[in-house]
């Protein structure tokens, strides 16, 4: 297993924890230091530099998607994405999550009556059945469970929603920097993530794939002022013409620290390629997995492990999470579980070190 730790700040913590936040890399801290600086003596930036650096992250998004730079817009989390699809499509009542889903998905339709959502399993009899019932329906899945690591086929759902006359939305914020996404082969028709997790952060931005199909109708109705448009402020007399691209989701002040800030470590992912964290990753959740077993259960079988999420249970399971904290384990507690994730910045002295923890806890 290869060492990226010289790319980050030296941590204090074991931290076996990016399903919940990042760590970013050491050159994204160093911009933003320098944005800080320079925004501290001149208030402000210039235009170009502006610009520059905003489509200068979007190539590297699409780039870890190999897709079009067209298709890529930017939003501040994963929330902000559904609610673009909300908004496209009012025409559409009837949602279906495919899996439990991460909140995120279903609590906004759940919480407005105008809309009736129905959660179930996956399994793709049930999917398709539920389908056949309604003329046109849009379909949210999560890419990889937050909670048990499974990683869904992706392609196979899209043939089967799209036969159906039906949309496809991706929530990839806990794959999306870990395992391989090609939106070539998979013709999904909204895909999204947060930077905050496996892109390394930060919280507050993250950005929506959309597909040219639907494109125009969603910047049609989530435009903003900055959908427009502008080669610069100077006037506001005569309006530009509205960017039909994904860009045009765009509508209001960017978060430019968190895109400079993603811009930087998506450099970094992709200067390593996508396979090469993805091997990494499950490389070292096999490992994990392989010292956990023995002491309890685990969502992922060993040899069945496509993400870098895994989830344990054991008896004592509050007493191990209280344990680990207090030994300075960094990972997460959710649903009568301890959440392992791996990353590219950790490697074998993490694992080295969380062996030595772990053999004095008596399970």
């Amino acid at each position: 297993m290869k060492t990226y730790s010289n790319f980050f700040e030296e941590r204090q913590n074991v931290y076996f924890n990016s399903a919940s936040a990042g760590i970013p890399t050491k050159n994204s801290i160093i911009k933003v230091k320098e944005y800080l600086d320079s925004i501290s003596k001149n208030a402000d930036i210039t235009l170009d530099y502006y610009f520059s650096t905003i489509e200068e992250c979007r190539k590297e998004v699409a780039t870890l998607l190999n897709c079009s730079i067209t298709n890529i817009g930017f939003v501040q989390n994963t929330t902000a994405s559904v609610s673009l699809i909300k908004n496209s499509f009012p025409e559409i009542k009837k949602m279906i999550i495919f899996g439990k889903g991460f909140p995120c998905t279903f609590v906004p339709f759940e919480k407005d009556d105008r809309y009736s959502v129905e959660i179930i399993s996956k399994n793709l009899e049930n999917l398709d059945r539920e389908l056949s019932k309604y003329k046109k329906t849009i379909v949210f899945v999560d890419l990889v469970d937050y909670l048990t690591g499974e990683l869904t086929d992706i392609s196979t759902l899209c043939d089967l929603i799209h036969d159906r006359g039906s949309i496809i939305a991706v929530d990839a914020i806990q794959g999306c920097g870990s395992v391989k996404i090609d939106l070539k082969e998979s013709q999904v028709d909204f895909l999204f993530a947060g930077a905050s997790k496996w892109l390394l952060g930060p919280q507050g931005i993250g950005f929506i794939y959309i597909n040219r199909d639907h494109i125009e109708r969603v910047i049609k109705r989530n435009a903003g002022w900055l959908s427009l448009n502008y080669k610069s402020f100077d006037s506001f007399e005569n309006l530009p013409e509205i960017r039909f691209d994904a860009s045009g989701v765009e509508g209001g002040t960017r978060n430019f620290i968190g895109i400079l800030m993603m811009r930087e470590n998506l450099k970094f992912l992709n200067s390593i390629t996508i396979e090469e964290v993805q091997s990494h990753n499950i490389e070292g959740i096999k490992i994990l997995s392989e010292m956990l077993e023995e002491h309890g259960n685990l969502t992922q079988e060993k040899s069945l492990i496509k993400s870098s999420i895994t989830s344990f249970k054991t008896k004592k399971i509050k007493e191990f999470y209280s344990y680990l904290t207090k030994n300075n384990v960094k990972v997460s507690y959710r649903n009568d579980m301890v959440r392992f994730a791996f990353h590219i910045f950790n490697d074998l002295s993490d694992i080295d070190k969380f062996s030595v923890i772990l053999k004095k806890f008596s399970f």
